[in-house]
């Protein structure tokens, strides 16, 4: 019976995958000037939307990873400016992120950003300056973009190209300079100006379209505000100590069984499939009976500019 079911989900899971490459995506580009070299990071494909770490050329290499409310961190702004990958509204500008959306359901989001030079309503070409990377949001090893793109059928930063460039033959710790994406005007970054005070740490949820605060869904597993094939793939993960489980364990047990398995992944992708909405309250757990934790991650490896 346990095979039968594992066989069904598998099955259900690779139906529902996107293609490999979404025919009717924006023209998506790197998102920095063309001819400047920035290093990609080595922790390739990674959190909400199969993200990509990008770091500007006047980030030190090697750097630990330091999280905002640690004693050591220090705040860091680059002298770079981080580009719009395509034309599109401008729906979050704050919290350390940027926000694009580029119709027809295609979203860019720009995180660990600074000195924004846009706000929320603006309309923007691609190579419209956007904001600084910095060390602001969450952890990082130093200043750089975390970068994804979100589709209206489940794409990911995996499904798309940049600049031309299928993700998936993105090289990690790699530079690239051939973005064909060109800055409006001054290409040349500017000098970092001399902070007057210290920003004040942000703790920065990821974004959702709305810009507003993401509700608690069931079956939202990645706390993105909505209910995809992803949200199937985040449950396995935590059920195998991969994934953060803090923003997802109250709505990730579709069933309200109070523990975590993989039949709540099966019934994600079984509501997509038949386009059978889950209901929008999350599970309560009966009293005194918490959810089932995740397995915790191995601590051995970290990987860097999350």
């Amino acid at each position: 019976m346990a095979g039968a079911f594992l066989t069904l989900l598998a099955a259900t899971f690779i139906l529902l995958q996107p293609s490999a490459r979404a025919a009717d995506q924006p023209n998506f580009l790197l998102p920095w000037q063309h001819g400047v070299a920035w290093l990609t990071g080595s922790a390739g494909f990674h959190n909400t939307n199969d993200a990509l770490d990008f770091f500007p050329p006047d980030t030190p290499l090697g750097g630990n990873v330091k999280c905002e409310g640690d004693p050591d961190w220090v705040y860091q702004e680059s002298a770079y400016f981080v580009l719009a990958s395509a034309p599109g509204t401008v729906v979050q500008a704050g919290a350390a992120a940027v926000l694009i959306d580029h119709g027809g359901g295609w979203y860019s989001r720009y995180y660990h950003m600074t000195g924004f030079v846009v706000q929320p309503g603006d309309v923007v070409a691609a190579g419209q300056r956007l904001a600084r990377p910095s060390t602001l949001g969450a952890c990082s090893t130093g200043p750089h973009v975390h970068f994804w793109v979100q589709g209206p059928n489940g794409e990911t930063t995996a499904n798309v190209t940049l600049s031309s460039i299928p993700t998936t033959q993105i090289q990690a710790n790699s530079h690239y300079s051939d973005t064909f994406n060109f800055e409006g005007a001054t290409p040349t970054p500017e000098p970092t100006p001399e902070p007057t005070s210290t920003p004040v740490p942000t703790d920065s949820p990821t974004p959702e379209p709305s810009g507003t605060p993401i509700p608690q869904v069931r079956g939202d597993a990645n706390c993105d505000g909505l209910v995809n094939t992803n949200d199937a793939t985040t449950i396995l993960w935590m059920l195998n100590g991969y994934a953060d489980a803090k923003c997802g364990l109250a709505t990730a047990d579709t069933d309200c069984d109070g523990i975590l398995t993989v039949a709540d992944a099966l019934g994600i992708l079984l509501s997509v499939s038949d386009l059978t909405p889950l209901p929008s309250e999350p599970c309560v757990p009966p009293d005194g009976t918490p959810p089932v934790e995740p397995t915790p991650a191995p601590t051995s490896t970290r990987n860097p500019g999350s």
